[in-house]
C-alpha cells in the first residue's frame, strides 16, 4: 500500500474503486489509487483507529469482533480485487508494449491487498492481546477487590491456629496479588511493545495510528497503574495488618514459650533441685556431679532459650502500637526472677555437691592416713619409751590425724550449715565415722596428754609451793621487821630468841619447799615445759631472797643465842656474887678454929666460884663483840644496843666483883687471926706450886706441838679450835685460880708475910699466867679468825658453783617495773652480802698474816694464806666491775620499765583527755540552733579553756618524760627495745600535737562563734533602734505643718541615723567574713 503524494511530490492519484466494509460503529474503507502508471490500495478510513483497544474488556471484545466481521466482509470483497488483478493481467496480454507495466500494477496491487489484510491481521493480534490484557486486568482488579474486601472485613481468630491461617492467607493473598500483578505487567509490556511496534504506510494513517497508539498506551498504563496503585495500598494495608498479626503471633508465641519455658522451671527445674541429696559416698557424689552436669546443660538450652524470649521481649516493648506492657514487663521480670532463682539455686547446689565432693575426698584421704597411723601406734606400742619420747610421738601422730581430719571435718560442718539435717544424711554419718576413727585414735594417743597433764600439774604446783614460799618469806620478813631489838632482860631476849628460833623451825619448812620446787624444775626441764625458763628465773628471786632471809636470820639466832648465853651466864654471875654477899652477911664470927676453917673455906669457894664465873662471863661478852664486829655494818647496826648492854653488865659486875674481894679480904682477916700466919703461907706456898704447874700443862696441852698451814687444811684447824675450845673452862678456871691465888698473897701481906717472898712467887705466878694468857689469847683470835675466813671463803666458793656469782652478758627486760625494782633489790642485798664477804675474808686473811708475822707464839704457815689472799683480791676486783655493770643494766631495766608505764600512762591520759574533750565537744554540738546561744558559748569557750589549760599540764609531762631522754637506756637496753620507746613517744607527740590543733581551731572556731553572735546582736540592736527612729520620725513628720518644719525633721534625722550606717555596714560585712570562715 501507497500514501498519497504531496502537492509538487508524486502525480496526484485517481480513485479508481473504493472498498468499505462495515459492521456496528466499526468500519473500514479501502481505495483503489491510481497514479500515472501506478495502481496501488489505500486504507483510507479505520473506525475506531487501528490501535483502538477500547477501554475495557467488553470494549475491546466489542471491537474484536466487530474487526473479525470486518475481516470476514473484507474477505469476501477479495474476489473483486482478484477481478482486477484479472483484468490488469487481460490489459497487459492486450496490450503487449505494456505488459511489463500492467505486470507490475498487478503485482503491486496484490502486495498491497496482502499487506492491508496483515495490517488487519496485527489489528486483530492487538486486539485479542488486549482482550487478554483487560480480562488480566479485570482478574486482578477482581482480586484486588477480594483482598479489599478481606482486608476490610473483621479478621477474628480464636487461637493460635487460626491467627497462623489468617496470617498464611494474607501471605497468600499478598502472593496472588503479585503473581496477578507480574502477569498483568508482563502482559501490559507484551501489549505496549505490538502496539509501539504497529505500523501502517501513509502519513495521515500514521499520524492517526500513533494518535490510536498514545492513547491505548495511556489507557493501559491509566489502568495498569491504577491497578498497582491498588495493589501497592493493599500491599501496604496488607503489611500492617500482617505486621500487627505476626506482633499478635510473636506475642502469642512468646507468651506460649515463655509459658514451656517456665513450665520446665517449674516442673523439671523444681523436680530436680528437690533431689537436695549430696550423696553418702565419693562415688554416690560423682554421680551426683555427673547428673547435675548433665541436666546443667539442657538448663544452659533453657536459659539461651529465655534470655532469647528476653530480647524479643525488650524488642516487642519498643513497638509504638504495642499496649499490654505492663503484662509483658510482669511475665517477663518474673521470668527472668525465675531463671535467676533457678540459676542460682543450680549454682547453690553444684557447690554443696562440689563441697560434698571435697569433703568425701578429704574424708577419704583421711581415712588413709588414718589407716596408716594405726600401724604405726600399733608398731610404737611394742617399743619401750619413756613419756617423754612416746608423748612427742603421740604428738605428733594426734597432730597428723588433726591435719588428715581437719579438713574434712570442718568441710562437713560447714555443709551441715548450710544444708537441712534430711539433705545431709549422708555427710553426718560421714562425719560420724570420722570422729568415731578420731576418738579411738585418739584415746590411743595418751602419752602427750599425760605429759600436758602432768606439765599443768607441774605449773600447778610450782605456782602453789612459789606462793606458798612467797608468803613464808612475806610473814617472815615483816615478822623480822616487826620483832623489837633484845634488851637488858633475859626473859625478854628469850622470848625473842624464841621467836627467831620458830622462825628458824618454819624456814626449813621454806628449805624443804624450795627443794620441792627446785624438783619441780628439774622435772619441768626434763617434760619440756614451755615455762621452765620463767620458772628457773623466779627460782632464782626466790632462792636469792631465801638465802639472804635465811642468813640474817641464822645470824640474828647466832647472836640471839650468844647474847642470851651471856645474859644467862650474867645472872649465874649476878647469883653467885650474890650468894656470896649473903654468906658475908649471914655468918658470924667463931671463935672455934674448926668452924673457922669451915667458914673460910666456905668463902673461898664461893669467891672462885664467882671469879670463875666473872671470866667466864668476860669471855662470852668477847666472843659476841668479836662475832658482831665481824658482821656487815647494817647489822651491827641493830647489836650496838646489845653490845652496850653487854660491855654495860661486864663493867657493872666486875665493879660488883671488886667491892666482893674487898668484903673477902676484910672477911678473911678477921676470921684468918684465929689461924697461924706461918701455916696459911705455907698451904698458899703449896697451892701456889699446884697452880703454877697446871698453868705449865695447861700451856702444853693448848698449844700444837707443830706449825700449822693457816691458808689450807680447815679441818685440822677445826680439830685444834675444838680441842682449845675444850680445854678453855680448865683456862678459864686456872684464870680465877690465879686471881684468887693474888688475892690470898695479897692478904697475906697484910698479915704480915714478907713482901719480897710475897712478890717474888706471885710475880712467878702472874708473869707464866700473863704468858699462857697471851699465847691463848692469840691462839684463839686465830683460830676464830682462821675458821672465819675459811668459812667465808667456802660461801664465796659455793656461790661461785651455784652461779650466784655470775651475770648474764643479756639481761632480759623485764615486763613491769614491780618485777625490776625486786631483781634490782635482790642484786643490791647480794651485793652487800658479796662485797661484805669479800671484804671480810681479805680484812681476816690480812690480820691473820700480821697476827702471825709479829707474834713470838704462834708457829703457822701464811704462804698458802697469802696466794688465797692475793686471788681473793683479783676475785673481788673482778665480781666488783661485774656486779657495778649487773646494777647499771638493772637500773637501766628500771628506767626501761618505769618510761614504759609512764608511756603508758600518759596513752591513757591522753585517752582520757581526749574522750572527755570530745564529749564536751560532741554534747555542745548536739544542741539545736536555738540552745547554742551567746550564753553557750561562752560557757563552751570556758570549758573549752580548761581543757587547754589541762592540754598545757600534759604537755609538760611530755617535757618532763621527753628530758629523761632514753640516753641512759642505750647502753644496756637493745635498740629495738628503745625503738618501739620512741615509736610510741613520737607516735603519741603527734597525737598530741593534732589533739592541741583540733582544740585551738575549736577555740578559734568559738572565738568566731562569739565575735558572730556578738555582732549580730550589735546588728539586731541596731537594726531596732534605727526601726524605732523610723518609726517615731514617720510620727512627727505627720506633725509638721510646714515644709521647713519637715526639712528640720529630716536634717535631725540625719544627723541620727547616717553617722552610724558605715558602723552597721562594716559590722554586716565582719558578719559576712565570720559566716564564710565559719559555715563555709
Amino acid at each position: 500500500m501507497s500514501n498519497e503524494s504531496d502537492s509538487g511530490g508524486r502525480p496526484s492519484a485517481t480513485t479508481i474503486s473504493t472498498v468499505a466494509v462495515q459492521t456496528g460503529d466499526s468500519r473500514i474503507v479501502v481505495a483503489i489509487l491510481k497514479s500515472a502508471m501506478c495502481v496501488e490500495l489505500q486504507l483510507v478510513e479505520s473506525v475506531p483507529n487501528l490501535l483502538e483497544i477500547g477501554s475495557n474488556v467488553d470494549e475491546t471484545r466489542k471491537i474484536l469482533n466487530e474487526h473479525e466481521i470486518l475481516l470476514a466482509k473484507l474477505k469476501a470483497r477479495e474476489g473483486g480485487v482478484r477481478d482486477l488483478l484479472l483484468e490488469a493481467d487481460r490489459t497487459a496480454e492486450g496490450n503487449k508494449n505494456q505488459s511489463q507495466l500492467y505486470e507490475e500494477m498487478g503485482k503491486t496491487l496484490g502486495d498491497n491487498w496482502t499487506t492491508l489484510n496483515q495490517l488487519l491481521e496485527n489489528r486483530k493480534t492487538v486486539l485479542k492481546m488486549a482482550s487478554e490484557f483487560f480480562d488480566q486486568a479485570l482478574e486482578f482488579a477482581i482480586k484486588i477487590d477480594e483482598a479489599e474486601d478481606f482486608l476490610n472485613s473483621a479478621q477474628i481468630f480464636e487461637d493460635m491456629g487460626s491467627l497462623k491461617q489468617l496470617l498464611h492467607h494474607h501471605q497468600h493473598l499478598k502472593k496472588v496479588l503479585l503473581t496477578n500483578s507480574m502477569a498483568l505487567l508482563n502482559k501490559s509490556q507484551e501489549l505496549l511493545t505490538l502496539i509501539k511496534e504497529f505500523k501502517v504506510s501513509g502519513p495521515k494513517i500514521n499520524s492517526e495510528l500513533i494518535h490510536g497508539a498514545q492513547s491505548s498506551c495511556v489507557k493501559v498504563e491509566s489502568l495498569l497503574e491504577l491497578l498497582q496503585d491498588r495493589r501497592r495500598q493493599l500491599e501496604d494495608q496488607s503489611h500492617r495488618q500482617r505486621l500487627d498479626l505476626e506482633q499478635i503471633l510473636r506475642i502469642y508465641q512468646w507468651d506460649q514459650q515463655v509459658d514451656e519455658v517456665m513450665q520446665w522451671f517449674q516442673h523439671d527445674g523444681e523436680t530436680y533441685l528437690q533431689n537436695e541429696k549430696l550423696g553418702s559416698s565419693l562415688t554416690e557424689n560423682e554421680w551426683l556431679l555427673q547428673e547435675h552436669q548433665e541436666f546443667g546443660h539442657k538448663a544452659k538450652e533453657i536459659t539461651s532459650a529465655a534470655e532469647r524470649l528476653q530480647g524479643e521481649a525488650d524488642e516487642i516493648l519498643l513497638m509504638e502500637n504495642f499496649t499490654n506492657k505492663e503484662q509483658m514487663v510482669f511475665q517477663n521480670q518474673k521470668l527472668k526472677l525465675m531463671c535467676e532463682e533457678f540459676w542460682l539455686l543450680m549454682k547453690e547446689r553444684a557447690l554443696l555437691l562440689q563441697e560434698a565432693n571435697e569433703f568425701f575426698n578429704s574424708a577419704n584421704k583421711g581415712f588413709d592416713v588414718l589407716g596408716d597411723i594405726e600401724s604405726h601406734l600399733k608398731h610404737l606400742n611394742l617399743k619401750s619409751l619413756c613419756l617423754s619420747e612416746l608423748s612427742a610421738e603421740h604428738n605428733s601422730l594426734c597432730q597428723a590425724i588433726e591435719v588428715a581430719t581437719t579438713e574434712a571435718l570442718q568441710k562437713g560442718q560447714q555443709l551441715l550449715i548450710k544444708i537441712d539435717p534430711q539433705r545431709a544424711t549422708g555427710i553426718q554419718e560421714m562425719i560420724g565415722y570420722i570422729q568415731q576413727r578420731v576418738d579411738y585414735l585418739t584415746r590411743q594417743c595418751y602419752a602427750h596428754k599425760e605429759l600436758a597433764l602432768k606439765k599443768q600439774e607441774l605449773i600447778s604446783s610450782f605456782d602453789d609451793h612459789f606462793e606458798k614460799v612467797s608468803g613464808c618469806l612475806q610473814a617472815c620478813r615483816s615478822r623480822l621487821s616487826s620483832t623489837p631489838e633484845p634488851g637488858s632482860s633475859l626473859s625478854e631476849s628469850e622470848d625473842i630468841l624464841n621467836k627467831y628460833l620458830d622462825m628458824s623451825d618454819q624456814s626449813k619448812e621454806v628449805e624443804s619447799e624450795l627443794e620441792r620446787i627446785t624438783g619441780i624444775i628439774k622435772q619441768a626441764e626434763m617434760f619440756d615445759v614451755p615455762e621452765v625458763k620463767s620458772f628457773s628465773e623466779r627460782f632464782v628471786l626466790l632462792n636469792a631472797e631465801w638465802k639472804t632471809l635465811w642468813r640474817d636470820l641464822n645470824a640474828q639466832v647466832e647472836h640471839l643465842q650468844s647474847y642470851t648465853t651471856f645474859l644467862k651466864q650474867a645472872e649465874e654471875v649476878e647469883a653467885t656474887m650474890q650468894n656470896l654477899e649473903d654468906c658475908f652477911q649471914s655468918q658470924s664470927m667463931k671463935d672455934n678454929e674448926e668452924n673457922v676453917r669451915s667458914m673460910l673455906e666456905l668463902v673461898d669457894s664461893k669467891l672462885q666460884l664467882v671469879l670463875m664465873n666473872f671470866i667466864s662471863l668476860q669471855d662470852l661478852g668477847f666472843n659476841f663483840k668479836s662475832a658482831v664486829n665481824m658482821r656487815n655494818e647494817s647489822s651491827n647496826q641493830n647489836l650496838k644496843k646489845s653490845v652496850n648492854v653487854v660491855e654495860n653488865k661486864i663493867d657493872q659486875l666486875n665493879k660488883r666483883k671488886l667491892t666482893l674481894t674487898d668484903q673477902w679480904t676484910g672477911y678473911q682477916l678477921q676470921l684468918n687471926q684465929i689461924q697461924s700466919v706461918k701455916k696459911q703461907w705455907k698451904k698458899f706456898k703449896e697451892q701456889l706450886k699446884k697452880t703454877i704447874h697446871c698453868l705449865k700443862m695447861l700451856e702444853d696441852d693448848l698449844i700444837p706441838p707443830f706449825s700449822i698451814d693457816l691458808g689450807c687444811n680447815f679441818e685440822a684447824i677445826l680439830e685444834l679450835q675444838d680441842k682449845f675450845n675444850k680445854a678453855k673452862p680448865h683456862l678459864q678456871q686456872l684464870n680465877a685460880e690465879v686471881e684468887y691465888r693474888v688475892k690470898i698473897a695479897e692478904l697475906l701481906t697484910l698479915k704480915g708475910v714478907f713482901l719480897k717472898e710475897r712478890n717474888e712467887k706471885i710475880t712467878e705466878l702472874q708473869n707464866l699466867h700473863q704468858q699462857v694468857k697471851n699465847k691463848t689469847k692469840e691462839y684463839e683470835m686465830i683460830f676464830l679468825m682462821t675458821v672465819k675466813f675459811h668459812k667465808t671463803t667456802q660461801e664465796l666458793e659455793e656461790m661461785m658453783k651455784t652461779g650466784e656469782l655470775q651475770y648474764p652478758e643479756l639481761l632480759r627486760m623485764s615486763d613491769t617495773s614491780s618485777q625490776a625494782k625486786i631483781q634490782l633489790s635482790h642484786h643490791k642485798e647480794k651485793e652487800i652480802h658479796v662485797r661484805h664477804l669479800y671484804k671480810l675474808s681479805l680484812t681476816l686473811a690480812t690480820d691473820i698474816i700480821s697476827i702471825t708475822q709479829q707474834s713470838k707464839f704462834i708457829e703457822a704457815s701464811v704462804d698458802s694464806l697469802q696466794q688465797k689472799l692475793e686471788v681473793l683480791e683479783g676475785q673481788s676486783i673482778q665480781w666488783s666491775a661485774k656486779a657495778d655493770q649487773h646494777g647499771e643494766k638493772l637500773e637501766a631495766n628500771l628506767h626501761y620499765c618505769t618510761m614504759k608505764e609512764e608511756m603508758n600512762e600518759l596513752k591513757e591520759s591522753y585517752k582520757e583527755l581526749k574522750k572527755k574533750f570530745n564529749n564536751l565537744k560532741f554534747s555542745y554540738l548536739k544542741k539545736n540552733e536555738k540552745s547554742r546561744n551567746l550564753k553557750a558559748v561562752r560557757n563552751q569557750a570556758q570549758q573549752v579553756e580548761i581543757y587547754t589549760e589541762r592540754f598545757e599540764i600534759f604537755n609538760k609531762k611530755m617535757i618532763q618524760y621527753v628530758t629523761k631522754g632514753t640516753t641512759m637506756l642505750e647502753k644496756h637496753v637493745p635498740r629495738a627495745e628503745i625503738n618501739v620507746l620512741e615509736e610510741s613517744l613520737n607516735e603519741l607527740q603527734k597525737q598530741v600535737n593534732e589533739l592541741d590543733k583540733t582544740v585551738e581551731e575549736y577555740k578559734q572556731s568559738l572565738d568566731m562563734t562569739i565575735q558572730l553572735q556578738q555582732a549580730m546582736e550589735e546588728s539586731q540592736f541596731w537594726c531596732e533602734d534605727a526601726s524605732g527612729t523610723v518609726v517615731r520620725v514617720g510620727k512627727y513628720s505627720a506633725e509638721c505643718k510646714t515644709k521647713e518644719a519637715v526639712g528640720v525633721l529630716y536634717k535631725q534625722f540625719e544627723k541620727f541615723v547616717w553617722p552610724t550606717v558605715p558602723q552597721q555596714e562594716e559590722r554586716i560585712q565582719q558578719i559576712t567574713e565570720l559566716a564564710m570562715r565559719l559555715y563555709g
